[in-house]
């Protein structure tokens, strides 16, 4: 038996151990970096990343020719291991690429350039596409070889869908093996091995024809194009020649290589609550007329006055009660297109902090307290246009009305037992199909400060003209955001209040349930409710089931009092225990081994919050319960 066969079958028996091409092992801790700039790269680090500090082998790794102890290697984000002697006290590579090998220089490296181990030299960054987790990871687990493994890869800039992985082991026979997924698109890379210093001349060879380089050559690679990309889906083993005056590089077998399953923690569902409160302004933006008339027609949003502002609440199907036709002797008003009019009731119309001596109606629907009116002529409603009004104003219907257009009724005021009326009866939206799409809704003002905004018949027309509802508190404010009146009510109006913002309850896990032989999964809880608030306590506890349960079960009416919190699991088959904490996390932790459980098994998470109900939540929340989304832990045995 020759040395070269002997190498072969020495790293054939190890190449048989080589962990599978899956998240493994610890962060290769990638930091910003490229040739040009070094580690003052402005770059981000999936794109061009290098480890930092170099990595220590566990073994030296040989190659022919290199009389240097190998002992230690920097990864890089493009598919490439540097090697270097811990000894020269290097803390880069020697003229490493930028970019990705791309180059037959690259290939060879300079004079005194580090050796390199290029299992795919490409310019690629972390992939976007939809579930992709990019990370690069090194696994020295098993003695005398370590792996490196690229997950969830993209080329450069692509935003086609790029989602690959691959994988490069180098044993301490000097043989390496890489592992290519079925997924990777063609480009122009290089595959190969080098010991840099400029080595050799020798040409590009096609891998799958296993060949060997030219005498005293340490450098084997083929240069790929698109064309020619043609390892997807394959595994590779190149073995050295350390025979004096041979020294060469072998690809010993190129074979196919079907990636396992691996072991995963993927969140399902979303957590409750989503919920901002604005204290200035409540507003719902329809996308057009048929959505407005089918929201609106019959019912009324009605404002009643406290100190700083108002309450809110939607009364469903009152509006034909509640309607009062104008009399003939109303005044008519804002009956130009796109205009305002300004005009002075007898009564006095208390508003939070005083009285409104004067009120301003626009012909698109708003009324103001005030003697300008908000949005002025403007016809196109923004929840954004409504962040810079300074009024106190009332949108009934903004959009393009035109009072002006032959067939349209008028808009009018009067006063009629000490209440204001301003009734839009029966005006025209300007444009859409049929031509008469009228629109009757009405405005009312009671002696103590209420408003009502009531629409009895809103228009018929096909018109796809945004149109906003609501109101906004005097001054300025952040822009808005739309809520659906009917579920949104009671809300608060109040100038004095704080915003609030409540974001859902999280739940993650890490690390993968690798059951070789088992692995300790934490169970990480987030945005947890204060029990009281103000106490600084916080309770909670998670369960597993072998029931997912990814479409989700509503519970409002049974463990909540509002929508948007869902069961994720569909039994409580292993309850974790509760945790009292005294920040807004929680942790479990649970083990996976390979005597519990077999690969392809299926567990689901789901957390669970308590909060004293006598403590209503900011979006109105009193069951004392939130809950997490879901994480779906498969096990596998990589």
């Amino acid at each position: 038996m020759n040395r070269s066969f002997a190498l072969l079958s020495s790293a054939a028996l190890l190449a048989a151990a080589v962990t599978a091409q899956c998240p493994q092992g610890t962060t290769a801790g990638l930091v910003k970096w490229s040739s040009g700039s070094s580690y003052a790269s402005t770059f981000v680090v999936d794109d061009e990343g290098i480890t930092n500090p170099p990595v220590a082998l566990g073994f030296s790794f040989p190659m022919p020719g290199v009389t240097a102890n190998l002992d230690q290697m920097w990864v890089n984000s493009n598919g490439e291991i540097y090697l270097s002697d811990s000894t020269a006290g290097l803390t880069q590579p020697a003229g490493g690429a930028s970019f990705g090998v791309d180059s037959v220089a690259e290939m060879r490296g300079p004079a005194a350039g580090s050796p390199r181990v290029v299992c795919c030299g490409d310019d690629q960054q972390g992939s976007i596409a939809v579930g992709a987790t990019w990370s690069v990871t090194i696994d020295q687990s098993v003695a005398g070889q370590a792996t490196v493994t690229w997950i969830d890869m993209r080329r450069f800039a692509n935003t086609t869908g790029d989602r690959f992985s691959f994988q490069a082991t180098l044993f301490s026979s000097g043989a390496v093996q890489y592992n290519y997924g079925s997924t990777i698109p063609g480009d122009v890379r290089y595959v190969g091995i080098s010991i840099g210093n400029n080595e050799g001349v020798g040409p590009s060879q096609d891998l799958t024809t296993l060949p060997t380089s030219l005498a005293t050559e340490s450098i084997l690679f083929e240069a790929f194009t698109a064309a020619t990309w043609d390892l997807a889906g394959q595994s590779v083993l190149i073995t050295p020649d350390f025979t004096p005056g041979v020294e060469t590089y072998t690809v010993a077998a190129v074979t196919p290589y079907v990636a396992p399953t691996c072991a995963s923690n993927t969140n399902y569902g979303v957590g409750c609550h989503s919920f901002s409160y604005d204290p200035t302004n409540l507003f719902e933006l329809f996308l057009d007329i048929p959505a407005a008339k089918a929201a609106l027609d019959g019912n009324a949003l009605q404002f009643t006055l406290t100190p700083n502002g108002y309450i809110a609440n939607w009364l469903p199907g009152v509006a034909g009660a509640l309607y009062v036709a104008p009399s003939l002797t109303a005044t008519v008003v804002a009956n130009a297109d796109d205009t305002t009019t300004n005009f002075t009731p007898v009564g006095s119309y208390p508003i939070p902090g005083g009285v409104a001596p004067s009120w301003t109606i626009s012909s698109n629907g708003i009324l103001t307290a005030g003697a300008t009116g908000n949005q002025g002529t403007g016809f196109t409603p923004t929840l954004a246009a409504t962040a810079t009004a300074t009024g106190l104003a009332f949108y009934g219907a903004w959009t393009d009305h035109n009072p002006a257009e032959t067939g349209s009724g008028k808009v009018k005021w009067e006063e009629v037992g000490g209440t204001l009326y301003v009734t839009f009866d029966g005006v025209e939206h300007r444009g859409g199909t049929p031509t008469l799409a009228p629109s009757t809704f009405q405005f009312q003002v009671s002696p103590v400060g209420d408003v009502t905004v009531l629409w009895t018949s809103y228009s018929i027309s096909n018109a796809t003209n945004d149109v906003l509802v609501g109101c906004t508190l005097a001054g300025a404010g952040a822009t808005p955001v739309s809520r659906t009146l009917s579920t949104s009510t009671p809300y608060t109006l109040d100038s004095t209040a704080s915003p609030i913002t409540l974001t859902p309850m999280t739940l993650s896990a890490a690390p993968r349930p690798v059951i070789n032989p088992s692995t300790n999964v934490t169970y990480t809880a987030g945005n947890l409710p204060e029990f009281i608030p103000s106490s600084g306590v916080y309770i909670s506890t998670m369960f597993l089931s072998v029931n997912p349960l990814p479409g989700g079960f509503p519970l409002t009416g049974i463990l909540t009092t509002v929508p948007g919190c869902n069961a994720w699991i569909l039994s409580l088959d292993l309850d974790l225990g509760g945790q009292v904490t005294f920040a807004p996390t929680a942790t479990w932790n649970f083990t996976f081994d390979n005597v519990n459980f077999a690969p392809g098994n299926n567990i689901a998470a789901q957390a669970v919050a308590l909060f004293d109900p006598a403590f209503p939540l900011g979006n109105g929340e009193a069951g004392g319960f939130l809950f997490s989304n879901g994480v779906l832990s498969n096990v596998q045995a990589q």
